[in-house]
C-alpha cells in the first residue's frame, strides 16, 4: 500500500493508537445502535410513538 506524499509516516505508538481508536469507534457505533433500538422499543411500548394528528 502506498501513501500520499503529503501524509506523514506514523510512529509505532501512533499506529497502535489509531488501530485502537478505530476499533473503539466501531464498538461505540454498535453500542449506540443497540441503545437506539432499545429506546425505540421502550417508547413504542409506552405509546410515545403513536402519531396523533395536529389540531387545525
Amino acid at each position: 500500500m502506498t501513501r500520499p506524499a503529503d501524509r506523514p509516516v506514523l510512529t509505532g505508538d501512533e499506529q497502535a493508537e489509531l488501530i485502537f481508536l478505530r476499533a473503539e469507534n466501531t464498538l461505540l457505533r454498535i453500542e449506540r445502535d443497540i441503545l437506539m433500538k432499545a429506546a425505540s422499543g421502550f417508547a413504542a411500548e409506552a405509546g410515545a410513538l403513536v402519531h396523533k394528528p395536529e389540531p387545525r
